[in-house]
């Protein structure tokens, strides 16, 4: 028996069961983090899932009004659809799918597209999962940059003889100078991590996309429950860093963290991520992910990151245009809009309908 259908957030249960069927699943993938951003005004969730027979692949996708974008205001009949924030894309029941269930995937999930008016769509894909095979021939899978994880299947010791020099010793220095990391499992010091949080964001210039509002981390932690789990650092008794990591079906995804601009120099949240790690591997988790750089770049982030571990993985996000005249159109309308407005698109962004802008008066170095 085959059959393609479309599962919303609250249908709980059955999107749950979906995701405990697959070979490997994240946080990302479950419906209370889709229940979330639809909270945050992202769109409106969805899980489209093809069966037939023992196997299934499913995608969960989060379809926005066209008509939201600036210059296009009138366009209300058409959508396109995002991943929620981190590391999403399709998921299934097992990785080496026979190519004719790959095929009435495509298929069928082309035609559920097709209906609902999807000009395009964007996603970033998971680099713990093997997700490719499912999207070969729809669009383009782009290759970013590259993600860092610590095997946790490796005893304390080895996982430990990994870190760069640098690293071990800023842990011992740590020590000395009396730091402690503790796991806060009642969130007790959630509002001084919220704090710490936005104050790393504002220092470092991050996009207003990462200042979520202490609103935000209550609901997080409120839909997520007993996976998600807040380390903080503290230094004679005042919390100094912190961060927010999230176990699901055995990854640990370091989430969000944040460090006091006046401990920056000891680096504690090297303590963070190694208490964290510890945890997990008592957890049984198999891996800790750290995660990449800012946009995926090879930056000071990801060179910190990778002073803990030489294990990589590749990010990739997922564009495709599903309606290619429509894309054209739109494509066109928004740059008459913006030309009229004196504004100039600032970034390579896919759609490009939806690419940031800036004053065309304005050079690159003030973006």
């Amino acid at each position: 028996m085959t059959r393609f259908y479309t599962l919303r957030p609250e249908l709980t249960g059955k999107w749950l069961d979906i995701l405990e069927r697959a070979f490997q699943y994240d946080f990302y993938h479950l419906p209370s983090y889709h229940s979330l951003a639809e909270e945050q005004g992202e769109g409106q969730a969805y899980l489209f899932v093809y069966e037939e027979g023992r196997h299934f692949i499913a995608l969960p996708l989060i379809l926005r009004p066209i008509e939201s974008v600036p210059g296009l205001r009138g366009r209300s009949d058409l959508w396109d659809a995002s991943s929620v924030y981190g590391y999403a894309g399709p998921i299934a029941s097992q990785p080496d799918m026979p190519t004719s269930v790959i095929n009435a995937f495509q298929t069928r999930l082309t035609e559920a597209l097709f209906a609902r008016n999807i000009v395009a769509i964007f996603s970033r894909l998971h680099p713990l999962i093997p997700q490719k095979i499912f999207l070969s021939g729809l669009g383009e899978v782009v290759v970013s940059g590259q993600t860092v994880s610590i095997d946790l299947t490796l005893p304390l010791e080895k996982q430990e003889a990994q870190y760069r020099k640098g690293h071990k010793y800023d842990l011992k220095k740590l020590e000395r100078l009396g730091v402690v990391c503790i796991h806060d499992a009642n969130m007790t010091y959630l509002g001084d991590f919220i704090e710490i949080y936005h104050e790393s964001m504002h220092r470092v210039g991050a996009s207003p996309h990462y200042l979520f509002g202490q609103t935000y981390f209550e609901k997080l932690v409120r839909v997520l429950g007993e996976k998600i789990h807040l380390f903080v650092c503290k230094l004679e008794g005042q919390v100094i860093s912190g961060g927010l990591f999230i176990l699901c079906d055995g990854i640990v995804q370091y989430h969000l963290a944040g460090s006091k601009e006046e401990f920056l120099q000891l680096a504690s949240m090297k303590l963070v991520i190694d208490r964290a790690r510890i945890w997990a591997t008592e957890q049984g988790a198999h891996t800790l992910h750290l995660g990449g750089g800012v946009s995926s770049q090879a930056d000071t982030l990801f060179d910190f990151k990778a002073g803990f571990s030489k294990r990589r993985h590749m990010f990739c996000t997922w564009r495709w245009i599903v309606k290619e005249e429509l894309y054209k159109q739109l494509c066109a309308e928004k740059a008459y809009w913006n030309e009229k407005n004196q504004l100039k698109p600032i970034s390579d962004y896919f759609p490009a309908y939806r690419a940031p802008t800036a004053p065309l008066n304005r050079s690159a170095d003030e973006w």
